[in-house]
């Protein structure tokens, strides 16, 4: 992670009050509901609260470390006061205890030598308890990353292995299931930002995008098709070649089929998760030939039904 503090745009010596203001008018400007939910931005956000976070966990440890380096020189400067009282008591020292023998002298300098060196004397304890007000390494796990995959309606229905780069760069392969859905989210374990102090790493969140097809449309695990036919084709009935999308397959149009005539192609649907698949839907469109026809122009005015024929009468307009 970069320094906290060029993260947040803030000087090292900058007090708490200007540190806070920084993270949250970044925070503002790169939070999801401000700036979107595109991986940048993601990103961008989470590098800011971490840096705030990290900035305020070493003002708190700082804190904790100076109260015990304070606590740690009381108890190893009293003593010392102490001492000093008790070797005045108030009193003059007499003219023989200044002079004093060189034996007696070299005595007390003998014993005051071995006190400072004994194990576990004040000096000791004074940086025994500095070593224990400091900042243990504070394990922390790497920051998710977040990416889209952009996949064609077909590559997304068959599933499989495919590329992908993450934020950081790494290309991986992903593994999706067939019939995965737009919006869907992979998780990659492991392969996110990598951890402090032993933490282990973060995940990739990659999110499927599908593209639209220009003729199937997903209904659940059911594939939609509107299939135009001819005039022919519709009143004398047919067997036609329709796509799906594990390939074409060939379709018998029944005699008389009017444009909303639904056929149901068993199987040929995206797979479920248990193993079965959904079913192709068929709608059935009539088309007049692109150019108007002299021929059949002519049918249809000598056509009797053609005048007598309502297809609108179940709507009770006339």
């Amino acid at each position: 992670m970069r320094d906290p503090h060029q993260v947040l745009g803030v000087a090292k010596n900058a007090d708490a009050e200007t540190i806070k203001r920084a993270y949250r008018r970044l925070a503002k400007q790169y939070h999801p509901d401000t700036a979107g939910r595109d991986a940048r931005s993601h990103s961008r956000f989470q590098e800011i609260t971490d840096a705030y976070r990290a900035i305020r966990a070493l003002e708190a440890s700082e804190e904790r470390i100076v109260a015990s380096a304070a606590e740690a020189t009381r108890a190893y400067e009293q003593p010392r006061a102490d001492a000093e009282e008790d070797t005045t008591d108030g009193a003059k020292p007499s003219a023989q205890n200044r002079s004093g023998s060189k034996e007696n002298n070299e005595t007390k300098e003998t014993r005051s030598n071995a006190g400072s060196r004994k194990p576990g004397g004040r000096a000791s304890e004074f940086f025994e308890t500095l070593r224990q007000a400091g900042i243990k390494p504070f394990r922390r796990q790497g920051d998710d990353l977040a990416c889209s995959l952009h996949l064609p309606f077909l590559d997304a229905a068959k599933g499989g292995n495919h590329r992908v780069t993450l934020p950081n760069d790494r290309t991986v392969d992903v593994s999706l299931p067939p019939g995965i859905e737009d919006g869907q989210q992979i998780r990659l374990r492991g392969l996110g930002l990598e951890g402090s102090s032993g933490g282990s790493a973060g995940d990739a969140l990659v999110t499927v995008d599908i593209e639209p097809h220009p003729y199937f449309s997903r209904d659940g695990y059911d594939i939609r098709l509107a299939l135009p036919i001819s005039i022919a084709e519709a009143v004398e009935g047919a067997k036609v070649q329709v796509p799906t999308v594990s390939g074409r397959v060939w379709v018998t149009i029944p005699a008389g089929s009017n444009s909303g005539t639904v056929l149901r192609l068993a199987g040929k649907g995206l797979q479920t998760p248990d193993g079965g698949h959904g079913h192709q839907l068929v709608e059935l469109i009539v088309m007049l030939p692109d150019a108007p026809d002299a021929d059949l122009a002519d049918f249809v005015r000598r056509w009797p039904a053609a005048k007598s024929h309502d297809p609108r009468a179940a709507f009770g307009l006339n």
